[in-house]
């Protein structure tokens, strides 16, 4: 993956380590880039959400896997905002089709009435957007993803088009490099009774098998050594920045493509950050970014306000916490493109505070920071009610 930004940043989006959730099924997770496990506190849960099996479950900073019932579908893989889920089978190689048209059918087609170059996946509704692009950078055929008429009925798909998110994401991507892309990408309905459709658990069974090692190398880059006791049932602790391997995979692929094209990168790949004059800097819109990505540096003289494009998954926190309503989020950017370096929003003069020596921007002739002045005028306060309670009648 081609890495981008500060130190700072490069650091906290290292090519992530894949384990399987539980030994003998095929989910692989990234503790690394889990919102749950690394950001305690963050309304997530999508994953659980997506399961129709209801296996997938945790608790508050953890994610675990229970014993039966993972049907392999990838539902939950496709669902995760930040790429921290990969399941087995899932994803989608062009290897032996040949043609003008590859198309994606879901398993439980029966071989017989499958089209003649078709690649097979669990469910339609467990393609990945990286996922999708991937198959379309690696084949100059056209894409299309068969609709059998029956995902609503399906007790995994469990609705009309499960597949229709990454879908439209997909083509508004490809589109923005070149409209001729997106049209290499199409939906076909191919209705079919489901009197006709394979049993579900036995679909899910793959036509041919992509070893786990082989799996993760072409997904990630890198194959983590195995370790047979960390397999086992467990249950996932830890805190800090998250990898958004999602948007990574995303970003390298679309680069890629507008590079065979002699373009640039869309810019509405490129979200972008407005602070108002009303920031105090305080940090906390920095503090709680996952991944990073806007970034409150101080030098002892300044403070700033940095951002990285490149890392930033639009979850929208930063705009949510600011307290001055002076930071806005534009997650289809502004019209220019992805930098080489972060962008620097605002930088203002800093001072130290008498009370605490915390470096502060000052909005006048102050001497002490906010939350110093606040507890002095508290004091005060109290004081002031204290004498004149002690005051003579």
């Amino acid at each position: 993956m081609t890495l981008r930004g500060t130190p700072v940043f490069e650091a906290a989006t290292r090519a992530p380590e894949f384990r399987q959730l539980k030994a003998g099924d095929p989910i692989v997770f990234s503790s690394e880039s889990c919102l749950i496990v690394r950001r305690p506190g963050v309304n997530c849960g999508l994953c659980r959400e997506a399961c129709p099996a209801g296996v997938l479950t945790g608790g508050q900073w953890s994610i675990t896997l229970e014993t039966e019932g993972c049907i392999g579908c990838g539902l939950c893989a496709a669902a995760c905002p930040t790429g921290a889920l990969m399941v087995e089978g899932c994803t989608p190689y062009p290897l032996n089709a040949a043609g003008e048209r590859i198309v994606l059918e879901c398993r439980r087609v029966a071989p017989a009435d499958r089209d003649p170059n078709a690649v097979t996946v669990p469910c339609l509704g467990g393609l990945t957007t990286p996922d999708l692009l991937d198959f379309v950078e690696e084949t100059e055929a056209t894409v299309v993803l068969a609709d059998r008429g029956w995902c609503s009925d399906c007790a995994v798909g469990r609705c009309n088009a499960p597949w229709q998110s990454t879908f439209d994401e997909s083509r508004a991507l490809l589109g923005a490099i070149d409209g001729r892309l997106a049209d290499g990408l199409a939906v076909e309905r191919k209705e079919l009774p489901i009197s006709r459709a394979e049993p579900i658990m036995a679909a899910l069974r793959p036509d041919k098998h992509v070893g786990r090692r082989e799996f993760l190398r072409r997904l990630v880059g890198a194959v983590e050594p195995r370790d047979p006791l960390a397999e086992s049932r467990r249950v996932v602790f830890g805190r800090g920045l998250v990898t958004p391997v999602r948007r990574e995979r995303i970003l390298d692929r679309i680069e890629a493509l507008a590079a065979d094209l002699e373009r640039a990168i869309p810019a509405s790949m490129v979200p972008a950050i407005k602070i108002a004059d009303g920031c105090e800097l305080n940090g906390l819109c920095a503090a709680i970014c996952p991944t990073g990505a806007l970034r409150r540096d101080e030098d002892g003289e300044t403070i700033s306000l940095e951002f990285d494009a490149a890392g930033c998954i639009t979850c929208g926190l930063c705009q949510r916490v600011c307290a001055s309503k002076a930071l806005s989020l534009w997650p289809e950017g502004d019209g220019r493109t992805l930098g080489d370096a972060p962008e620097t929003l605002v930088k203002r003069r800093a001072i130290r505070c008498v009370g605490c020596d915390e470096s502060f921007v000052p909005a006048d002739d102050e001497q002490s920071c906010p939350y110093c002045e606040k507890t002095m005028n508290v004091m005060r306060g109290l004081a002031s009610l204290k004498a004149g309670a002690q005051a003579p009648n």
